[in-house]
């Protein structure tokens, strides 16, 4: 992780022009209009980056609306403080008052309204971030975009403990640099704040992420799964796999649905996935990314790289670095 970065800015009876420039210059471009018609904007704001993350303190004294041309492709958390702001998510517009958080996807915000007096703590995440927080939850591949309900219930206990983390980030990066704690300790608190995230805010990996114990497999799909595994590097179609297991591609698409909860081609890529990253991380094994992709049923390099990367968060280089980096430590302990 990098070191901590900080910058700060206060902006005074600005107008819409120059404030559309400040964004453009710091944040991403945007087009920032007043509320009310010919008045001037002031905000201030307190601003960390750390690696993937970053974390800020901001107040926008007159309110303003901001017309977002190219967001960031990460998760951004509001814990608001005073005020109100509306985002426009497509046709959703979502209301974040003192009681009310929100995390979502901000590549898919078009409009932020800013209030008068609205203060926030705000938190962003890389979606690579993310992803591979999830992953190491579920121990498998994240195949699709993760999606957050949008708002959090701050009154709750739980919506209270996930304020109280975001502060205590806040808190342990507004300090002085000789009390700010090490990069590796700030990586850990991103990290944490992510897993109640993904544990706290609904979203569509809940049901795995809380999944109880799987009810008895049928025979017939535990056949078309042991074919699989038996034909992992092989190109095969769904017709191929409800063959070998004796049933109709309806009825295996459907069991499949009903106790896997996806497609019998969306397994199939899974099991690759999964197994390839594991051979990346094996110690024992010496072979070269691209064999290992091609042993896995994966024959074009870049589209391996682009679904690893989609699944994992990280490249496959990356994980095989990581083993080569873990074997060194140890041979120089020895």
């Amino acid at each position: 992780m990098r070191y901590v970065t900080h910058s700060v800015f206060r902006i005074v009876e600005a107008d819409a022009d120059e404030m559309s420039e400040h964004y453009a210059r710091t944040l991403s471009p945007a087009k920032v209009e007043p509320l009310k018609p010919r008045q001037r904007i002031s905000v201030e704001d307190r601003h960390y980056s750390a690696g993937r993350y970053s974390v800020w303190n901001g107040r926008c004294h007159s309110g303003m609306k901001v017309a977002l041309a190219s967001a960031p492709d990460a998760y951004v958390l509001y814990l608001p403080a005073s005020g109100a702001m509306e985002i426009d998510v497509g046709r959703n517009r979502i209301v974040s008052t003192p009681t009310t958080g929100f995390l979502g996807d901000m590549s898919h915000f078009e409009n932020l309204v800013l209030h008068e007096d609205r203060s926030h703590i705000g938190m962003a995440f890389e979606k690579s971030a993310m992803i591979q927080q999830l992953s190491e939850l579920l121990d498998g591949p994240v195949t699709d975009n993760i999606e957050f309900s949008g708002t959090v219930d701050l009154t709750t206990v739980k919506g209270a403990r996930l304020a109280a983390l975001g502060n205590l980030v806040w808190n342990c990066l507004d300090v002085d640099d000789a009390d700010q704690l090490s990069a590796s300790a700030i990586e850990r608190l991103f990290q944490t704040m992510m897993i109640v995230l993904l544990e706290v805010v609904p979203n569509n990996y809940w049901p795995r992420l809380t999944r109880p114990v799987s009810p008895a497999v049928p025979r017939r799909l535990k056949r078309a799964i042991e074919y699989m595994y038996a034909n992992v590097s092989r190109s095969i179609t769904v017709a191929d796999i409800a063959r070998e297991a004796g049933t109709s591609v309806r009825a295996l698409q459907a069991s499949f649905q009903q106790f896997k909860d996806t497609t019998p081609l969306n397994y199939l890529r899974t099991i690759r996935l999964e197994g390839a990253r594991k051979a990346l991380a094996d110690d024992a094994n010496s072979l070269p990314v691209a064999d290992i992709a091609r042993n896995w049923g994966f024959s074009h390099m870049g589209r391996f790289a682009a679904a690893y990367h989609q699944a994992f968060g990280e490249t496959p280089s990356e994980t095989a670095r990581m083993r080569w980096s873990d074997a060194r430590q140890r041979s120089m302990k020895d």
